[in-house]
């Protein structure tokens, strides 16, 4: 027994047409674009050199780092700064560079300058133009010999002031 090309196309057509009756796709509110943000940009174990005419300016380091329209985040940074009189070091789990002026860090944020500064605390704000530090929380703060901890440190890296609250300091005395 023979089957005709018409016999056929409608029997296709008639599976197809209850594919559609019974299997209908889930109908989105918004677009799928605007649900979810997606990198422009992504980087794995990386190191990102900043060069200008006086030489090396930034070293970021990093394991992960996405960029979007807005920001760059990196997990694991590690961001050297050599454009300053003293070379700076920060270090945190999480970073986020907003349009190449603010600079977030969360979880465990080290710092270290060339003449001895550190401090350590949770999540830190450094605002690259005013060349200034905001801790957000408890800090701990050292120089050689002495100590600082305290809460919501603000540093002024280019005036070298520094303001805190609720300050412990041991400080060793010269003779």
């Amino acid at each position: 027994m023979a089957i005709s090309a018409n016999h056929f196309f409608i029997a296709i057509a008639v599976v197809l047409a209850s594919i559609l009756l019974f299997f209908k796709p889930t109908k989105l509110d918004e677009p799928l674009s605007q649900k979810i943000e997606i990198a422009e940009l992504e980087l794995r174990n990386f190191t990102l050199y900043e060069v200008g005419l006086s030489g090396l300016k930034d070293i970021m380091v990093g394991k992960e780092g996405f960029r979007y329209k807005n920001r760059l985040e990196v997990n694991d940074i590690d961001y050297t700064d050599s454009s300053r009189k003293l070379q700076n070091n920060l270090k945190a789990d999480f970073g986020r560079y907003n349009n190449k002026n603010l600079i977030t860090l969360e979880g465990n944020v080290r710092y270290h300058r060339e003449d001895g500064v550190n401090f350590v605390t949770n999540k830190a704000i450094i605002h690259q133009h005013k060349e200034t530090i905001t801790t957000v929380g408890p800090f701990k703060m050292d120089r050689l010999y002495d100590e600082v901890v305290g809460k919501d440190l603000f540093y002024d890296t280019k005036k070298g002031h520094s303001t805190a609250k609720q300050v412990t300091a041991v400080f060793q005395l010269k003779d």
